[in-house]
């Protein structure tokens, strides 16, 4: 009887749903902790994403997001533990500690559990990196041996490290889980990062699975990740404020790629654009957009397309220009093709193709904005050969005088040192240093960044000429500077970075040209 009135209670529930239109394919729900549903028309059987099911989603993507540095920067298949570093450090984040209670379950066919130990063979690292969604794992092994040998327990058996989230510097928190399930076994996973320490969101990342019934994490393997920036507080809302700034106006395109990184010009297909820019700089160019934009909604992401190629963009539509337009305020390369013809170039000449050393996603192949924090500013990322593939820019508005505001987040200037001779000086971070020989001296100074969390790493050359401040250079992950002055009294600082080796030639940024 228990039965019957149950099957008759699934019939009657079902018909209600027709009944009030439900007919899509696919249902959303905002809380993680209740059961998902995709009704199939052939099949008897409705699957369910059961709590367990979405805890393991969730080991796997915080795992995902952790080991890609944030998102991945590539939209479409393939974007995920793409590379063997990508894969080492999924393996490092894979103990979490946050999911103690289901590691051993989830990983007893696959890791050995000595002690408090957890140990991998080569062989099951590879499964579970495939269950992950990793392609090609023929070189993580050979990468781990090499880069760390203290977790070799033997040539085929890695120890995994002991991670934790929330006692990590870079803490993040994961919020607003909604998961969509659709047809054919796809799987739809959306969330929001957000940061203690700066006490607003970061990203929103959207995720795509499918259906895997040998995956340990809830039967499902990833396809590939994509992250939005979100704006701080009082600029995702305020276009009207962010679109009456000063230089803004009609549109002037550029003609060179600027005097600084933050001029924010770059070239795309041999067309420069300079941020922010009007859509339809992008559709004269040959770039399509078939959807459409609601003015009333005065934000938009979208996604162009041009002979196969993607970019992805955030605009806003701006009313104060004279004629009320949309503009382009963050824009990201799409998916890496083998035969792509979008060509770029970013500030300094880099240059799609062009070989990263000791590759890191800024560096001198871009700069986090220190004005705005993190998701603000330029980044490049590379194939698993290292060359620049892509590149992601987001425009940081420019609300207040630049100088100004570095000068107050700089650290305060602990001493002055004259030079009053041609030759070499090592300059120490915080010093201003007078250089006496010119008529006007000039003041040059390293200026950390230490009173904001989100540029520690990053370091000034600031140079003063009578009333006149300049930013020279932004450096990231600057180690040693160096001052030169020539005979003709030319001037350079010569800057090693941490990511340097023996073998890079030190860059090298003028000061003052030869007379």
């Amino acid at each position: 009887m228990k039965k019957i009135f149950i099957a008759i209670l699934f019939i009657f529930s079902i018909s209600i749903m027709f009944a009030c239109g439900f007919t899509g394919q696919e249902r959303t729900v905002e809380q993680a902790d209740i059961y998902i549903n995709n009704l199939n028309e052939n099949k008897s059987e409705v699957d369910e994403l059961s709590e367990s099911d979405i805890e393991a989603l969730k080991w796997l993507i915080q795992t995902l997001n952790a080991s890609h540095g944030g998102a991945s920067n590539t939209i479409g298949n393939g974007g995920v533990l793409d590379t063997k570093e990508k894969q080492a450090e999924f393996l490092y984040t894979l103990n979490e500690v946050e999911y103690e209670n289901i590691l051993k379950e989830s990983l007893e066919k696959y890791v050995v559990f000595e002690n408090d130990k957890k140990l991998i063979s080569s062989e099951n690292a590879e499964t579970v990196l495939k269950m992950a969604g990793a392609f090609d794992t023929t070189d993580v092994w050979q990468y781990l041996s090499k880069e760390d040998s203290f977790h070799m327990e033997s040539e085929d058996m890695f120890a995994l490290p002991v991670y934790a989230r929330e006692g990590s510097e870079n803490f993040i928190e994961f919020r607003d889980w909604t998961f969509i399930v659709g047809e054919n076994g796809k799987l739809t996973v959306q969330y929001k990062t957000y940061s203690p320490a700066l006490h607003g969101y970061i990203d929103r990342v959207k995720l795509r699975l499918h259906k895997n019934k040998k995956s340990i994490f809830g039967g499902y393997s990833a396809d590939y990740m994509l992250s939005v920036p979100i704006e701080p507080e009082g600029t995702t809302f305020n276009q009207d404020e962010f679109c009456r700034e000063e230089n803004w106006g009609e549109y002037r395109k550029p003609l060179t790629m600027g005097d600084s990184i933050d001029d924010y010009i770059f070239s795309l297909d041999d067309s420069l654009y300079q941020m922010p820019f009007p859509l339809e700089e992008l559709i004269s160019n040959g770039w399509e957009y078939n959807g459409n934009l609601i003015e009333e909604e005065k934000r938009a992401e979208i996604t162009l397309t041009k002979d196969g190629d993607e970019i992805f963009c955030i605009c806003w539509y701006c009313k104060e220009s004279r004629v009320p337009k949309w503009y382009v305020v963050s824009i990201k390369t799409g998916l890496i093709r083998e035969n792509s013809n979008m060509d770029f170039e970013l500030f300094s000449g880099r240059k799609r193709g062009d070989y990263a050393y000791d590759y890191r996603e800024h560096g001198i192949y871009g700069f986090w904005d220190p004005l705005y924090g993190y998701g603000y500013g330029i980044s490049v990322y590379a194939a698993d050969d290292k060359t620049i593939q892509g590149f992601n820019i987001r425009y940081a508005p420019k609300y207040t005088n630049r100088i100004k505001r570095l000068n107050e987040i700089a650290t305060d200037i602990k001493d002055e040192v004259s030079i009053t001779e041609n030759g070499y000086t090592k300059l120490e971070r915080d010093i201003s240093y007078k250089l006496t020989m010119y008529e006007e001296p000039i003041y040059v100074q390293i200026k950390s960044l230490d009173k904001v969390g989100w540029a520690d790493d990053m370091d000034l050359i600031w140079v003063k000429r009578g009333e006149q401040e300049e930013i020279v250079e932004y450096i990231e992950y600057g180690m040693n500077y160096t001052l030169f002055i020539g005979e003709n009294k030319e001037a350079a600082v010569e800057v090693v970075r941490i990511e340097d080796n023996t073998d890079n030639e030190s860059e090298v940024v003028p000061i003052v040209e030869n007379n």
